[in-house]
């Protein structure tokens, strides 16, 4: 049989792969250190870009995705408690990680094919260095080595000015990518760890969350380069450049970005406090059990802790009550409980914003391969009744639907809520009148919605505010509460408008045009009021990821399949490499 070798250099790269991976996980609940931590723990990566060959820097990304993305999706494993076999939440879990590794593995593999060329000329240094050692001084052989060393050393300077940005833009690519790529998962950007620094995060107004990773990967990646020449300087190595230009402009960069972010902020909080219209709005969490527990005790409880908090909420005469995802118990629609509702509005003196089951009566034959519909929806109860409802059209999969379960019927069997559901039309706006005059359009998203830029983005086109509502109940309090809540921020951010969040065993909060916060909670209920003032609408709510993240994406494709020059530039690295070994 044949022997796998495995070299101290691939264990030590394989270690720095996981110890990074595992440090980035740091940055994001449940350890949620210091944000500064994000900016250090992806150095490795890039360090691991500049120096291997496509190929191990790509098993190199994949490893650290590994490490990174197995821990934080550890939220899964509450899924075991609430009906979910272990097996499939293990399989789930990992398989997911695997598919989230591999647009790691993608962009480390296309960073360095860019890099290629300096990884030649870096040889190429050595090989004339050791030909000017073994040549007679100042002979015409000695001063050839020595210019080709030279040169090599001005033609990687000017190249390392680029390489932050390069890198930024592949790795942007790469999240982009992940986001719609199959079913998309946009959860556990690099940007998504600078929710608190919220000066760099108001560059996701005009590229979304992509783009404060590449801000992110920006530093990273000159970091990187700080580390390598450090390196070279102490290990002589020729050709090698000294100068840390490249962290000189990418601090510039950073300095600009965070001194237009903090104008940005100013701007929208003067906006703010000169609005002519307030939405006051109360959020209600009943602590409602899973779907999976029994109809006892503890759901009537928790129907009378959401009765309770209501009328507590609105007790400060609120614009609209916002119950979560699923609260309803019946399905809609339906006379007596539409009655119920309407008389619950009345008592209470507002509309009422409440999640439930949709299950239109429409004849036969049934859309999606004849699979009665059935639609996950937010309905909005006035004292007069309905006065409309919103379908959630980003489903779940494996949680809502299963993948060719409309071919294939025997798949809805396997979905855990019993019923796979049909995706809805399009964004909806609800009108809710305020009680200082006028009204407000409110654009609902559901579940993980918001943590999706693209579905929250054609919800904000015709609203004065998103309304989130979603039950994480599902994951028995763990982090995947406070992750969640992280994630939505950016959508208030990239759209410029607030975000109003109910959900059942999550946070309640109200998230401003900045993304700060005000307030959040974990309690039974909050009241927040939030300005609407006239806005013009983000680049990102304009254009989306046209603006930046499609156009990273079609590089980062471009470079790993359409780029003969740097397939070149790989076999010519190989055959470098071995002549070096040879020697």
């Amino acid at each position: 049989m044949r022997k796998i070798r495995i070299s101290k250099s691939g264990v030590c790269w394989a270690i720095a792969a996981i110890v990074s991976g595992a440090l980035q996980w740091t940055a994001f609940p449940p350890v949620e250190s210091a944000d500064g931590s994000a900016w250090l723990s992806s150095v490795p990566l890039f360090v691991a870009a500049r120096m291997l060959e496509p190929r191990r820097a790509a098993r190199f990304g994949m490893l650290w995705g590994m490490a990174f993305f197995l821990p934080a999706l550890s939220w899964f494993l509450p899924l075991a408690d609430n009906g979910g076999p272990l097996p499939l939440v293990l399989l789930g879990q990992i398989g997911l990680s695997l598919w989230c590794s591999l647009f790691c593995a993608a962009a480390l593999a296309a960073i360095s094919t860019t890099r290629a060329s300096w990884r030649n000329d870096r040889k190429r240094a050595a090989a004339a260095a050791a030909e000017a050692a073994a040549s007679e001084p100042d002979s015409p052989e000695e001063e050839r080595a020595l210019a080709v060393v030279a040169a090599a050393r001005r033609a990687n300077s000017r190249r390392e000015l680029a390489f932050p940005f390069i890198a930024a833009a592949m790795w942007a690519g790469a999240e982009t990518l992940r986001a719609r790529v199959g079913g998309g998962f946009a959860w556990y950007c690099l940007g998504a760890t600078q929710a608190r620094a919220l000066p760099i995060a108001q560059l996701a107004s005009i590229g979304g969350v992509t783009l404060v990773s590449a801000a992110v990967v920006v530093l990273a990646d000159a970091l990187a380069g700080v580390l390598v020449r450090t390196r070279d300087g102490l290990l002589r190595v020729p050709g090698a450049s000294r100068r840390h230009l490249d962290l000189t402009l990418a601090l510039l960069t950073l300095l600009v970005a965070f001194g237009w972010g903090a104008s940005r902020m100013r701007t929208l909080r003067a906006d703010g406090a000169a609005a002519d219209r307030f939405l006051t709005a109360a959020a209600v969490n009943p602590e409602l059990p899973c779907l999976f527990e029994s109809w006892d005790e503890a759901w009537r409880e928790a129907y009378a802790r959401l009765a309770d908090a209501t009328d507590a909420a609105a007790a400060a005469r609120p614009d609209v009550v916002i119950w979560p995802e699923t609260t309803l118990w019946n399905v809609m629609p339906n006379a007596q409980m539409e009655e119920s509702m309407a008389r619950r509005a009345a008592a209470i003196g507002a509309p009422i914003i409440a999640g439930g089951t949709l299950e239109p009566d429409i004849p036969r034959p049934f859309p999606r391969g004849g699979i009665a519909p059935v639609f996950n929806a937010s309905f909005l109860f006035t004292a007069d009744g309905t006065s409309g409802h919103y379908a959630k059209r980003h489903l779940v999969p494996f949680g809502e639907y299963i993948p060719l379960d409309e071919h294939i019927p025997a798949l809805q069997r396997l979905v855990p809520a019993g019923v796979t559901c049909t995706p809805g039309d399009g964004p909806a706006s609800l009108q809710v009148p305020l009680r200082r005059g006028g009204t407000a359009r409110l654009s609902p998203l559901i579940c993980f919605e918001d943590t999706v830029p693209e579905t929250a983005r054609t919800a904000a086109h015709e609203a004065d505010a998103l309304v989130s509502t979603s039950n994480d109940a599902w994951f028995g309090g763990s982090c995947e509460a406070r992750q969640h809540a992280r994630e939505a921020a950016f959508r208030a951010i990239e759209n410029g408008l607030p975000l109003l969040r109910a959900s059942n065993r999550g946070l309640l909060g109200a998230i401003l045009p900045t993304g700060e916060t005000a307030p959040e909670t974990d309690g039974p209920w909050m009241v927040a009021t939030v300005p609407l003032p006239k806005r013009s609408p983000t680049p990102y709510s304009r254009f989306g990821d046209l603006a930046f993240g499609f156009p990273c994406a079609a590089a980062l494709l471009a470079v790993l399949l359409f780029a003969p020059a740097s397939r070149r530039l790989r076999r010519q690295e190989r055959r470098l490499g071995n002549a070096e070994r040879t020697c």
